[in-house]
């Protein structure tokens, strides 16, 4: 009897340690979990690799961030994750004095292309000065030219390829939506993705599916356009061409299509232009139900696309540096300007069909506000906007630049002055609109 006893015991204690180790096992794989999930969401980049790797770079455990960008390297599927991370790891190879392994992701990101080169060039290490390395200086510098051509601007699809996998995943079922768009779409981000989810977006792949869901037929409806934008690329091209014959010192920068959920219409960024893909690719049949006023307003025919690809061009090459609704207006009335010079439209013509007929009653409701930092009563505001279109500040912005280059002579330089404003208030003196 006392045997049974013992042996019970014996087993009761066995698996009583066994059941201690797995639970253990288990808070820990569920603490890696946590700590994967969190710096997936503070980090750069939604890859836990390289945002560990900054983490510990940031630290100073430089040997255990290097084998950190390693293992993004190894296993990331993105191009943009592993070339960054061949960027960083490279930099800890050269500050560590480890040249030779330096040298050869170098070399690759050079073969690649890679365009975000310019510590290599401010480097103030013993070797900024090594005929190995002023050689590769070279053919960064080869690199960096190549903006200023539109031929070297590339067009990046791959995200809406990938939102629409994921669309065509959720419906079939809605409850599994937030999955499909973190693992096909939001997850294999393209770096402008990413900048766009963070800045623009502003919500995770659950809050981003509620709102795919509740405009779904729309969604539906628009995924021909999503399918054929590069049908459009050789008219962005043609206007790319004509953008450098009015102005020589154009950089074109790469052009990426994202789909948000009516967030922008199109931004600059570090990465180039992004383009709300949604945005723009409305059909005669597309089903607005669910639409706020605003949304209802601003979203735009396919036809437009090439439009507000070549406003947020001009928006690359400006400065951002105002800080009144004045600057705000010619900032947006200059893209929209330059446009019309390079595409005989702008993104806007239905503000003007309405502004003209009004022109001095917009002008003094305008002034009256221009010094001032509100600017909600003039840009942005389709959901505010009664009985008159929304931003009428892109429409003065506009009149006031169109003003300032028919008071030139010199059509090419007064274009380069309308794109490089510092003094805002200024050029509208200048302009003499409305004198």
């Amino acid at each position: 009897m006392k045997t049974k006893l013992y042996i019970k015991y014996l087993i009761f204690i066995l698996l009583s340690s066994c059941s201690k180790q797995s639970e253990d096992k288990f808070n820990h794989c569920k603490d890696f979990q946590n700590e994967k999930a969190e710096l997936i969401a503070l980090g750069s980049y939604p890859n836990y690799y390289y945002n560990l790797a900054n983490e510990l770079n940031n630290a100073g455990r430089i040997n255990l961030a290097i084998e950190a960008y390693i293992n993004c390297i190894k296993t990331s599927n993105s191009q943009t994750f592993v070339e960054d991370a061949m960027y960083n790891v490279s930099i800890l190879y050269f500050e560590t004095n480890q040249d030779s392994r330096a040298y050869t992701l170098m070399d690759s990101l050079i073969i690649r292309k890679y365009t975000w080169l310019n510590w290599y060039k401010t480097a103030k290490h013993p070797f900024f000065k090594q005929p190995n390395y002023l050689s590769r200086l070279e053919k960064i510098d080869s690199i960096n030219a190549l903006i200023n051509n539109p031929i070297n601007c590339n067009f990046h699809y791959q995200d809406v390829s990938n939102f629409i996998t994921a669309f065509k995943k959720s419906q079939t079922n809605w409850n599994n939506a937030p999955s499909y768009f973190y693992n096909d779409y939001f997850s294999k981000a393209s770096k402008a993705l990413y900048f766009y989810q963070k800045f623009k977006i502003q919500s995770s792949s659950h809050q981003f599916a509620y709102r795919i869901e509740d405009k779904e037929a729309y969604f539906q409806s628009i995924i021909p356009n999503l399918t054929k934008l590069n049908t459009q690329e050789k008219v962005i091209r043609n206007h790319l061409n004509e953008f450098k014959k009015l102005y020589p010192n154009a950089i074109f920068p790469d052009i990426y299509y994202v789909v948000g959920c009516f967030n922008a219409g199109g931004t600059s960024s570090p990465f180039g232009l992004i383009i709300g893909a949604e945005m723009h690719t409305k059909t005669e049949a597309s089903n607005l139900t669910n639409f706020n006023n605003w949304e209802k307003k601003v979203v735009r025919d396919f036809s437009n696309l090439p439009l507000i690809t070549l406003h947020e061009l001009v928006h690359i090459q400006q400065n951002n540096n105002y800080n009144n609704l004045l600057g705000n207006a010619i900032y947006e009335g200059a893209a929209d300007f330059i446009s019309t010079l390079v595409c005989g439209s702008h993104i806007n013509e239905h503000v003007h069909d309405w502004a003209n007929k009004n022109e001095n009653e917009v002008w003094h409701a305008f002034k009256k506000e221009m010094y001032g930092e509100n600017t909600q009563n003039w840009i942005g505001n389709a959901d505010r906007a009664k009985g008159k279109p929304a931003d009428l500040g892109y429409y003065v912005g506009f009149k006031i630049c169109e003003s300032y280059y028919n008071n030139q002579t010199d059509k090419k330089k007064a274009i380069k002055e309308i794109l490089s404003i510092t003094n805002w208030n200024e050029f509208y003196l200048k302009s003499r609109y409305m004198k």
